[in-house]
């Protein structure tokens, strides 16, 4: 009776352990300024949720771009600037802009594993250095 009992409570734990496991979300923060993103790299699971808040201490408007990542359930919140710099953007994969002094969250799933670069597409601030990688590594 004793070794069933624990079975059936190691078997549980297990269940609820993996559950939890798949459900949860990869939370970061990222600050922005001129020129630059801290943390310049970050990693992250595929396959799993993954919401990154952006707090804007420069003094002018920045975006976080990621081009050529499988990504799926996009959605942003917070400040979102309204890109005064011009153009829609939908032609990246992950894109998000913060007004200065703002904050703002961009919430996805990257699908695959990989190194992926990001910048900054406000004129100039890519070729100031405001750039990083976005690590996916599989789960």
């Amino acid at each position: 009776m004793k070794i069933t009992t624990i079975s059936a409570s190691l078997l549980a734990l297990l269940v609820t352990a993996c559950a939890k496991d798949s459900t949860a979300v990869t939370e970061m923060s990222v600050v922005m300024n001129e020129f630059g993103y801290q943390p310049a790299a970050i990693t992250v699971p595929a396959g799993r949720q993954v919401m990154l808040t952006f707090e804007n201490e420069g003094q002018i408007e920045h975006d976080f771009v990621v081009d050529g990542i499988d990504v799926s359930a996009v959605s942003c919140e917070g400040e979102v600037g309204g890109h005064h710099m011009g153009g829609d953007h939908s032609e990246f994969d992950l894109h998000i802009s913060t007004t200065a002094g703002g904050k703002s969250t961009l919430i996805f799933t990257p699908n695959q594993a990989g190194k992926y670069r990001i910048f900054c597409s406000v004129e100039g601030h890519e070729e100031a250095g405001m750039v990083g990688e976005l690590i996916v590594v599989s789960n």
